[in-house]
């Protein structure tokens, strides 16, 4: 009997033990689990605070390029125009005329502002107390460097291949003619010539503007290599604007790795898919 007794003590002591020891464990795990979720509720919230959307077009889904001409009527030329870019340029076809592509460069070292909207920055010259602006001539006009647009990967496509990221530098002549000059990017050694560019995109929160610290030095992005392919087209973004004349470099320049993941951070696929040629010719020097 007493051995009974001292069995059915041992039991209800274990079972309480079990049972203490249980109930602080689940309250832990329950109170661990709530802060979690708070946690990520709020990262979630912040996320959505700090990147929510600015245009009313992207590059993807119900606002990709597919649907930019049914977003807007300013857009419409986007489904309509036959002068649309980006496009693929087939090097064997191109026609030689050096006088159609030929730029003769005035430019000087030039500090940038730079503001993001969603995928879509644009880095505008700033003017410099006794500093000439950044000019090119182009068949006897004279175009002024207004800013810079950055894709990654490129746009622009030579014999069907893309490079790592493309620059955009968008020129206006005073008439409020378009000529933009087309610079390919490939990986490799870091491009001194871009200054603190790439560092302030990849720190950019969407809808913010920042002054670079540095200046571009312009005509260092310019490749050696003078080949130029030169054709008439549109903007490639909304709303794709016609009368564009594109001057396309075929010789990369390159950046770091860092440099290129930099830009694609806020920027990874922001490239218009290629538009067909319709007839266009795409000349060469």
């Amino acid at each position: 009997m007493k051995k009974m007794m001292m069995s059915v003590l041992t039991v209800i002591a274990g079972s309480v033990f079990v049972l203490g020891g249980c109930a602080p464990h689940s309250d832990t795990t329950d109170k661990q689990a709530s802060a979690k979720k708070e946690a990520t509720s709020q990262q979630v919230a912040a996320s959505n605070t700090s990147e929510k959307r600015i245009l009313d077009w992207s590059y993807s889904g119900k606002t990709g390029p597919k649907y930019w001409g049914e977003l807007n009527k300013a857009y419409q030329i986007s489904n309509t125009g036959k002068e649309q870019s980006p496009i693929n340029i087939n090097t064997q076809t191109a026609r030689t005329d050096t006088n159609k592509t030929t730029i003769s460069y005035q430019y000087q070292p030039t500090m940038f502002q730079i503001t993001r909207k969603d995928k879509m920055v644009q880095a505008v010259a700033q003017q410099a107390k006794g500093r000439a602006d950044s000019k090119i001539k182009v068949g006897g006009k004279q175009y002024t460097l207004k800013e810079i647009n950055i894709h990654t990967p490129s746009e622009h496509q030579l014999d069907g291949n893309k490079y790592d990221a493309e620059l955009q530098l968008t020129h206006k002549s005073t008439d409020n003619k378009t000529l933009i000059i087309s610079i390919f990017i490939k990986q490799g050694v870091k491009n001194q010539a871009v200054g603190d560019l790439t560092s302030v995109i990849s720190t950019l929160g969407n809808g913010k503007t920042m002054k670079m610290k540095s200046a571009v030095s312009t005509l260092g992005l310019i490749p050696e290599n003078g080949k130029i392919y030169q054709y008439q087209g549109s903007l490639t973004t909304p709303a794709t604007t016609e009368g564009v004349t594109w001057m396309v470099y075929q010789m990369p320049i390159t950046m770091s790795k860092q440099q290129i993941q930099d830009l694609q951070k806020n920027l990874n696929n922001n490239n218009r898919p290629i538009q067909d040629l319709n007839k266009r010719t795409v000349v060469s020097n």
